[in-house]
């Protein structure tokens, strides 16, 4: 069974970046180890949301763990952060659409491929199965391209008033790739 990146896709998936396939075809249990740079929550509320939703605090340069469990059906992801772990799943939706849940809260996604690199668009968000209204979305964020054996990431997210809620990028080394920089 293709992966769930693939199954959203389809044929786009094979325009991707040789390691953002990598990454993508992943299966099974998998643990890549990489770097990042995390901005926190710019605002006392946004803080407050950020740790119920489990995202990470500010940290510079610091060591990054990614695992994954993936399966035929979802994907399980686990980003451990400095002093805080984010666990997310993820399936294909009927429509084309990744979904993501994210403890309470469930994001669909609408995927694109331009010059290799893939990138996300926040389409609508569930909180405890409610629709959270559109013109509440948060602005998210996220490209993801490879170099190399690397696999590169931008990924954040913006809640109109109170700011940034968080914002990270870096790198994951891929299977048999040397350790990180």
């Amino acid at each position: 069974m293709p992966s769930v990146y693939r199954r959203v896709l389809g044929a786009r998936f094979d325009s991707l970046d040789p390691a953002v396939q990598r990454l993508h075809s992943l299966q099974g249990q998998q643990r890549l180890d990489g770097r990042c740079t995390i901005v926190g929550a710019e605002s006392r509320l946004g803080r407050a949301i950020a740790r119920i939703v489990g995202l990470p605090r500010a940290a510079e340069q610091t060591a990054f763990t990614f695992e994954i469990n993936a399966d035929d059906s979802e994907e399980t992801w686990t980003r451990h952060f400095p002093r805080r772990s984010m666990r997310s799943r993820l399936r294909a939706g009927s429509n084309g659409e990744l979904i993501e849940r994210l403890g309470i809260v469930r994001l669909r996604f609408t995927l694109a491929v331009a010059d290799g690199a893939l990138t996300m668009r926040l389409d609508a968000v569930r909180v405890a199965g409610m629709p959270w209204p559109r013109a509440w979305l948060p602005m998210v964020w996220a490209r993801e391209h490879g170099d190399g054996e690397r696999f590169h990431f931008d990924v954040g997210a913006r809640l109109g008033r109170l700011g940034l809620l968080v914002a990270y990028r870096g790198h994951l080394d891929l299977p048999g790739a040397g350790p990180s920089a």
